[in-house]
């Protein structure tokens, strides 16, 4: 056998990694190892948060203690797979077609291309990326379908993506935050995934917080989550949007009392709406009187962001999906 091995990349070892590279093998162990200079920069990249979109989505989703979510939640699948457009885009793989006649068709109803298929280190991601390069351009709505196996297509319906679940939660074992424990059902064991860190999951509660309950929003960051993300705004909304058309967003308002969660609902409620067309609505302030700063926070931030206006539309027709999900499913 050959004593080739591959070596995984961690942001902490930048000076042992230029040394690897320098010379490929590391002395104290006497071995060969592989060095991935793409995988380098995945890790590296400071402006990509730990965790996905889907995995926070996930991760709001699962019981604590029992590590398995609610077995009446039919939303969630569809919601992830929209999640999964909405973090190809903020990372800059996709975008909708620069055609001048797009904007006669619904934001979710025009055409998505690919613009960049460097790997991304989710293997969800670059399995849909993959998927989407080798087909031709389709639309927002008409792609998340396929990823979920709505489709009356047979020759796509092996486009659907599998045990994303699963394959989500396992990825949220190797970033630290579950663990796996096999628990019995009456008649069958099946694998759950309690939550580890809980201060990871307590974050992303303030987070969402800090928008549906307070009139100042004020994001908290932290490893997972750190101030240098890209789009820190946009992802907030879409974690928000997200996870309540997954329904799993009244998980965490069940601690406020009863006129706050109801405000909350209707803050996300509102949020959905008026991000659910391109350009974003950032004039009219929100009647809830909740987040009352988010609007211009956000148009800073795209305006920070320069030509990133085909990856917001991506967004935004996710957004109108998630908003008509009722009468799809």
């Amino acid at each position: 056998m050959s004593n080739l091995q591959r070596r995984r990349v961690n942001r902490v070892d930048s000076t042992e990694n230029s040394e690897i590279q320098g010379n490929n093998y590391d002395e104290s162990s006497s071995k060969k190892v592989a060095y991935d200079p793409e995988e380098a920069k995945i890790t590296e990249n400071v402006k990509i948060p730990k965790l996905t979109l889907m995995e926070e989505v996930l991760l709001l989703g699962l019981k604590d203690k029992e590590g398995y979510l609610s077995f009446w939640n039919d939303n969630i699948s569809y919601a992830l797979r929209g999640c999964i457009l909405i973090e190809l885009a903020l990372r800059g793989n996709i975008r909708i077609m620069d055609d001048p006649s797009r904007k006669r068709y619904d934001i979710s109803e025009r055409l998505i291309e690919v613009v960049d298929v460097s790997k991304t280190g989710e293997v969800l991601l670059d399995e849909t990326l993959q998927l989407m390069r080798n087909d031709e351009p389709s639309t927002i709505a008409n792609w998340i379908d396929l990823l979920s196996g709505e489709t009356w297509n047979l020759l796509k319906i092996n486009y659907q993506l599998k045990q994303v679940r699963e394959r989500l939660a396992k990825g949220l074992v190797d970033k630290g935050v579950l663990r796996t424990e096999m628990k019995n059902f009456f008649l069958f064991d099946m694998a759950t995934h309690p939550v580890t860190d809980s201060g990871c999951k307590e974050a992303i509660k303030r987070r969402i917080l800090s928008v549906l309950v307070s009139r100042n929003m004020e994001l908290n960051y932290n490893d997972y989550f750190p101030e240098t993300t890209s789009f820190k705004l946009i992802r907030t909304i879409a974690l928000i949007c997200g996870s309540y058309r997954a329904n799993v967003l009244e998980n965490i308002l069940t601690s406020l009392d009863y006129e706050k969660r109801d405000k909350a609902i209707s803050r996300a409620d509102e949020l959905l709406e008026q991000f659910s067309q391109y350009p974003f609505v950032l004039d009219n302030q929100s009647e809830s009187g909740l987040s009352i700063n988010l609007n211009k926070e956000v148009q800073e931030e795209i305006e920070s962001h320069k030509n990133s206006a085909l990856q917001l539309e991506v967004v935004a027709g996710v957004f109108e999906v998630f908003s008509r999900m009722d009468m799809i499913l």
